[in-house]
């Protein structure tokens, strides 16, 4: 039987650095919220009728395996964590690191580049609704949502003084997505 849990070493890196620079309270309260977003995607997989297969966990976050699904319930599946993150927001007056943290994470999570759960709506949607422009919408929106932010990353390092370190998330957002587009007469790839 294969193991259901994968942790990389990456992933355990990454954690032992959090350890030394974030507090415990910050560090338990995002590992709380990424939890239970990973655990709301796993609950609407199952709900569906879906099986899970594994769930690997690296440095650029958690990657659940599943069998193949529909286009709709893939689009559900896909929003069932930024869900799950936005119902810990309304708990801010209880657990208000915890709200903090998911409401980031559903922010992030929501964006329109694939792999992440908004890239993955966006392209379960119009694949399903017109599937013949449904690559190259996806394409021109990843396009145009990573050129806003490494705009609004340049702006806010001068703006408010942070040295390179936005336009440092910025690069390591837009290098570790998975290259989708297939834009040949443009040279996108």
């Amino acid at each position: 039987m294969r193991d259901f849990l994968h942790l990389d070493a990456a992933a355990c890196l990454l954690g032992a650095l959090l350890l030394l620079v974030l507090p415990l309270q910050w560090l338990l309260a995002a590992l709380t919220a990424a939890a239970f977003h990973e655990l709301c995607h796993f609950l609407a997989v199952r709900l569906v009728g879906g099986r899970v297969l594994d769930v690997r966990i690296g440095s650029g976050g958690a990657v659940m395996q599943t069998l193949p699904m529909s286009r709709g319930r893939e689009w559900l599946c896909a929003l069932a964590g930024p869900v799950g993150s936005l119902i810990l927001v309304s708990l801010c007056r209880v657990f208000p690191r915890v709200a903090f943290c998911a409401l980031v994470q559903a922010v992030y999570n929501l964006l329109p580049v694939f792999p992440l759960d908004g890239g993955r709506a966006l392209r379960c949607a119009l694949e399903r609704w017109i599937p013949k422009w449904a690559d190259e919408i996806c394409c021109w929106v990843e396009i145009g949502t990573l050129t806003a932010l490494g705009a609004a990353a340049l702006i806010v390092s001068f703006w408010l003084h942070l040295g390179i370190w936005p336009l440092i998330a910025f690069l390591l957002l837009a290098v570790r997505r998975n290259r989708t587009c297939k834009l040949r007469r443009f040279g996108v790839q």
